[in-house]
């Protein structure tokens, strides 16, 4: 009885494994505006650091993660108070530490991560551990440079990652050169095409409008956007691609499963990061 209770627990694991083969989760996230702390909400407390690292190692243990930023990540303004740079440096670092941790693979940035200035935006790269990825921009300070897109393989399934920023010229840091998007965009297309990704995606800091733009010239591909600071409860659907937006201050954290074989994703969400990832999970 015990060597058939045995058999078939390890042929549950052997065909937990063979399930979760070719199943990656596309956990993204962007505006988080350098928040670290729940914000405190009466009727909903969202967010929070601690509870997005939680979340997202649940994910890692369970199979294929990629973990993806659209940006204004860092600070929660373009330009800072001499009274807030201390504070705000600080919770930057603390948020780049927490995406090693959780292994951030790429970032795309906006007006709001340079704050205090490329280089430094540069030694957030670096402590994050991540890429930081832009098909239109180019760096003339610090000791970082945009790669114009990502492209690796996850679990047998084959991803590229573009990154596209659009700056006011008010807000055009000192050191960052911008060319049009759009145009930069079908330049490296071309490059995209030839690897033959099962899944291009769009880390995009453009706004809506621009979004679903892009959405009907390239079809096909999944845009997470950052600029309008808005969120879509469901994917919003251009023609066959797809608009995500996850909100703001990192109270909630898109999900995306996409399985190998299928030809669009099997299950989209927003999980909200709530006082339940406070609770130490309980022991089996």
């Amino acid at each position: 009885m015990v060597q058939r209770v045995f058999l078939a627990t390890c042929l549950f694991f052997t065909l937990s494994a063979v399930a979760a083969k070719g199943q990656v989760t596309v956990a993204y996230t962007a505006n988080r505006q350098g928040e670290t702390e729940p914000c405190g909400c009466k009727i909903k407390d969202l967010g929070g650091l601690a509870r997005m690292e939680k979340r997202l190692l649940q994910l890692r243990k369970e199979g294929g993660l990629i973990f993806l930023d659209a940006g204004n990540t860092f600070f929660s303004a373009p330009k800072l108070h001499e009274s807030r740079k201390k504070l705000e440096e600080n919770r930057a670092e603390r948020i780049a530490k927490m995406y090693r941790l959780t292994g951030l693979k790429a970032l795309s940035p906006g007006e709001r991560d340079f704050a205090r200035g490329v280089p430094f935006f540069w030694e957030l790269i670096r402590k994050s551990g991540a890429t930081a990825i832009s098909a239109n921009l180019e760096s003339s300070l610090g000791s970082g440079s945009f790669k114009p897109f990502l492209l690796w393989e996850e679990q047998g399934l084959r991803f590229v990652v573009v990154g596209l920023t659009s700056f006011e010229a008010i807000n055009l840091p000192a050191g960052i050169k911008q060319r049009d998007p759009k145009e930069s965009m079908r330049e490296v297309w071309k490059n995209i095409q030839k690897e033959k990704p099962d899944q291009a995606i769009v880390l995009s800091h453009l706004g809506t409008k621009e979004d679903e733009e892009l959405a009907k010239e390239f079809p096909g591909i999944w845009i997470v956007g950052s600029k309008s600071l808005d969120f879509f409860e469901e994917p919003k659907k251009v023609v066959n691609s797809f608009l995500f937006e996850v909100g703001i201050e990192g109270q909630r954290l898109g999900e995306i499963l996409i399985e190998k074989g299928r030809p669009s994703w099997t299950r989209a969400k927003l999980t909200e990061l709530d006082e339940g990832y406070d609770k130490p999970r309980k022991q089996k």
